[in-house]
């Protein structure tokens, strides 16, 4: 037999209007509410992810850099593009 895609349920509650537009929605792009719902979730843990990555960059630059807050990063800018320079 095939691989066995394990699964849980969850069970929300949604205000009149959200769950209106979810189904308006679902309907729209011929998709269930389930999967259509599944596919919002995953995108939006994924955005998550990326942002959470993208912040401990960030952190870690400035670590690097030695940048205490953000006039740090203006001064930074404006002393490139005094020089010219793009990168």
């Amino acid at each position: 037999m095939g691989d066995v895609i394990k699964r849980r349920i969850l069970n929300i509650s949604l205000p009149v209007t959200l769950y209106e537009d979810l189904e308006a929605m679902a309907r729209e792009k011929a998709k269930t509410k389930a999967e259509f719902a599944r596919e919002a979730i995953t995108r939006y843990i994924e955005s998550e992810k990326r942002w959470q990555y993208i912040r401990k960059w960030g952190q870690a630059s400035a670590r690097q850099l030695q940048l205490k807050d953000e006039n740090d990063i203006e001064e930074i800018i404006h002393t490139m593009r005094k020089e010219g320079r793009n990168d």
